[in-house]
């Protein structure tokens, strides 16, 4: 249960409260933390409402989408690639798709989320801020999957924005589900690219399972890019 709502005033801010309160948590939508059953256990959060990290901006070779964007702001966006809009609609609720944030999503890594298999399928790079030991800030630009391996050590890193890259790489995702409402029991998500000859490469393929946590399949990975598995019986 929430005993304390601390709400940031800067970036700087936030990192000094996440790290001078005690099992505190960064508060973007809520969607997760004040959800009845819920795996997380905050007694104080720290909202991040005021950063002012909730718009997307075209940067030419990227679109860079800001940690508190909302899944709706994704689907109303003409800025969003369709990959990203369909899976931001896999939640079911108009409320809920207002209230959480592509950041907060993401940062969960969690067996039932809507976006990570899709955004590490695609590749792209986290702007974060932290703190040193010295407690000077600081400022990164880091591929998706290195927070995903990394994420233990990514605990206290506050993601700032996403950055998309306006490559012609191919990404789609599928999620089976009892109905939209219900948590996922897959969500998995693939993304390619195709150069001449119809040739495969930086394969990516995560799959959010659950119970199972969120994985990447490097075995299948390699096999389509070796040209192992071309057709759907050599998958299947």
């Amino acid at each position: 249960m929430i005993q304390e709502f601390l709400v940031a005033s800067n970036i700087s801010d936030a990192l000094s409260l996440r790290r001078n309160t005690p099992k505190s948590r960064w508060f973007a939508g809520g969607t997760e933390i004040n959800r009845l059953n819920s795996g997380l256990d905050a007694k104080a959060v720290v909202s991040l409402s005021k950063l002012g990290l909730d718009t997307i901006i075209d940067e030419g070779p990227t679109i860079r989408i800001g940690a508190m964007v909302s899944l709706q702001q994704l689907i109303d966006s003409p800025l969003i690639p369709a990959w990203l809009k369909q899976a931001a609609a896999y939640c079911g609720s108009y409320t809920r798709r207002h209230m959480a944030t592509i950041g907060g999503n993401l940062a969960l890594m969690s067996d039932h989320s809507y976006l990570a298999p899709a955004l590490l399928a695609s590749r792209c790079t986290l702007k974060t801020a932290n703190l040193t030991e010295g407690g000077a800030y600081s400022e990164d630009e880091i591929p998706v999957r290195e927070y995903h391996a990394y994420i233990k050590e990514h605990a206290n890193t506050l993601i700032l924005s996403i950055a998309l890259p306006k490559d012609k790489r191919y990404v789609g995702s599928r999620r089976f589900a009892l109905s939209v409402q219900n948590r996922s029991a897959v969500n998995v998500a693939f993304g390619a690219m195709m150069g001449e000859g119809l040739v495969i490469s930086h394969v990516r393929l995560f799959a959010a399972v659950h119970g199972s946590g969120l994985q990447r399949l490097n075995d299948v990975e390699n096999a389509i890019e070796a040209g192992e598995l071309s057709t759907r019986e050599d998958v299947q």
